[in-house]
């Protein structure tokens, strides 16, 4: 998507107008100019490290049914009730120390934050940090008590570290699966139908099975180009009275699986920093 790199070269809310149009998302956008956490989190700001990580807040716009229809959106403060509708912020981000990336737990916080603010509307929200942009998309639950109003904040799906200038190709493909359709028999024309469509996209257990899908076919790709040292001879074979051929593949078979192990086990240490 080409719309990403915008990111490194147009204003921050520039770049997000332009990612939602490359999407073909409609959106009656609210403010250009950013606020700050503590202002708009007035109910659910806290006062530690993840939310003073937060540089600025912009409140892009809503997407409902009356942006389809190039209409004007509810105001925010005239909803009083459950809305059909998405609102969409941007968030900035200031760096770690020693220039860690946030954590996965600090963007869900903040996500979750900003839903429970908004509990009659659900929120989406990208965030920018260093050369990176994050996607977050909070699950909406309703109260067991029927005198609760609103909704609750649930599991929160996450699409992070995308570099802006060298998106990862599995990061690209999620990204372009967002857009949506505006003719053809899938098109979506509805807040309704881009809300499920979305919480399909950003199923945690459909980008689980995307990724152990493309993982398994470069195993197989792999175990037949790879080459490790200590690969077993002839003489090998016939001391174990086997076939070459089986054991060569063993053995590539064994230290592709000890690779991965090892890049899984790294990956997973550095998530959690």
């Amino acid at each position: 998507m080409n719309s990403i790199r915008n990111f490194n070269r147009k204003t921050f809310i520039e770049a997000l107008k332009d990612f939602f149009s490359d999407l073909n998302v409609p959106m009656n956008h609210v403010a250009d100019e950013p606020t700050s956490a503590k202002e708009i989190l007035k109910d659910t700001y806290k006062e530690n490290e993840t939310f003073q990580l937060i540089d600025d807040v912009y409140f892009v716009g809503m997407i409902d049914d009356a942006a389809f229809e190039e209409n004007n959106s509810l105001a925010i403060e005239e909803i009083k009730s459950d809305y059909d509708g998405i609102l969409i912020f941007g968030i900035t981000l200031k760096n770690r120390t020693n220039g860690l990336l946030p954590t996965r737990s600090q963007l869900a916080e903040i996500s979750r934050a900003f839903n429970r603010e908004f509990y009659y509307t659900p929120v989406v929200i990208v965030f920018k940090y260093q050369n990176y942009l994050a996607f977050a998309n909070t699950e909406r639950l309703k109260y067991k008590q029927e005198w609760r109003e609103g909704e609750k904040a649930g599991k929160v799906s996450l699409l992070r570290d995308i570099n802006i200038e060298k998106p990862h190709s599995g990061h690209e493909r999620i990204l372009n699966e967002l857009r949506i359709q505006t003719n053809g028999t899938k098109k979506v024309d509805s807040f309704a139908k881009l809300y499920a469509y979305w919480q399909e996209v950003f199923s945690v257990s459909l980008l689980n099975k995307k990724f152990y899908q493309e993982l398994s076919n470069w195993y197989f790709w792999a175990t037949k180009h790879v080459v490790f040292p200590g690969e077993p001879t002839s003489e090998t074979a016939y001391q174990k009275n086997a076939k070459l051929e089986d054991l060569l593949q063993e053995h590539k078979a064994t230290n592709v699986i000890r690779m991965l192990t090892r890049l899984l086990l790294y990956g997973l240490s550095k998530r959690k920093n």
